[in-house]
């Protein structure tokens, strides 16, 4: 056939795009053209190069772009007995940073669980939190939790397992935090050296830091949970981040792909 080498490099072309929708998309399309070639004999051979280049436009715009997508760094500003923060963690972030789709999309988490907090001598360390004594007791055991678990999982998932103890109304505040709650969610040993760091001046330390980090991101006042992309501040986008973190987490990623804007439960 007169136009094979035409044929034979738009191949080449077309295999050097990515993707299994995108290759059989071309190919249908390059059959097609090669049909009507063998049926149309009488066209010139550059009617059947403008009907093998139209196929490799078509497979080019239809190709999900990509190129823009970036992970990014998602920061989680929250305290250990706000009622969403005990809702956002099981019920979002630990479903997308465990399903590999999402997961992708994120290049570094940092958990700050601190919150609302007046300092009244930091020395002594004399703290009201917001909930309550049993909040600061909480956000130390998070704070170690977060310092001495060797992955974030399992720090997810022992986190999510203490938001779900104690009632479901606004706090628990007026209780003793569940500090002994979900050792089994824990490796081997792992628990004793979070109780140690828990039970010393280190677990104020961490709580100190995490106070440095809250207040100077936060200029003015505010709300949490808060999601952070990339550490910059948007409001807007933080609560609707706890509504639906996935999609605010594709859209922040540059995703473009519907797929990706799956509604969380």
């Amino acid at each position: 056939m007169r136009t094979s080498i035409y044929t034979k490099r738009l191949e080449q072309q077309i295999f050097s795009y990515h993707g299994c929708s995108l290759l059989l998309t071309c190919h249908r399309r390059l059959c097609f053209v090669q049909n009507f070639q063998r049926k149309c004999e009488a066209s010139s051979s550059t009617m059947a190069v403008l009907f093998l280049l139209a196929a490799l436009v078509g497979c080019v715009v239809a190709r999900p772009s990509s190129e823009n997508v970036t992970p990014v760094e998602v920061t989680l500003y929250y305290e250990s007995l706000c009622y969403g923060c005990r809702m956002f963690v099981p019920n979002q972030l630990l479903p997308a940073y465990t399903d590999s789709k999402y997961r992708s999309l994120i290049s570094k988490l940092t958990l700050v669980p601190y919150g609302w907090v007046w300092v009244k001598n930091a020395t002594s360390h004399d703290y009201n939190c917001q909930h309550g004594e049993s909040e600061c007791d909480g956000n130390r055991l998070h704070a170690c939790a977060i310092k001495y678990i060797p992955d974030q999982v399992t720090t997810l998932e022992y986190i999510s397992c203490l938001d779900k103890q104690g009632p479901d109304n606004l706090t628990f505040a007026s209780l003793q935090y569940p500090i002994d709650a979900c050792q089994d969610k824990l490796p081997n040993g792992l628990y004793s050296k979070i109780m140690s760091c828990y039970n010393s001046d280190e677990s104020w330390e961490l709580f100190q830091n995490n106070g440095k980090k809250t207040t100077s991101f936060f200029t003015t006042s505010s709300f949490v949970p808060y999601v952070s992309f990339n550490n910059k501040r948007n409001d807007d986008v933080a609560e609707s981040a706890v509504q639906d973190f996935k999609k605010e987490l594709c859209k922040a990623a540059g995703v473009v792909d519907p797929d990706c804007f799956h509604k969380t439960n």
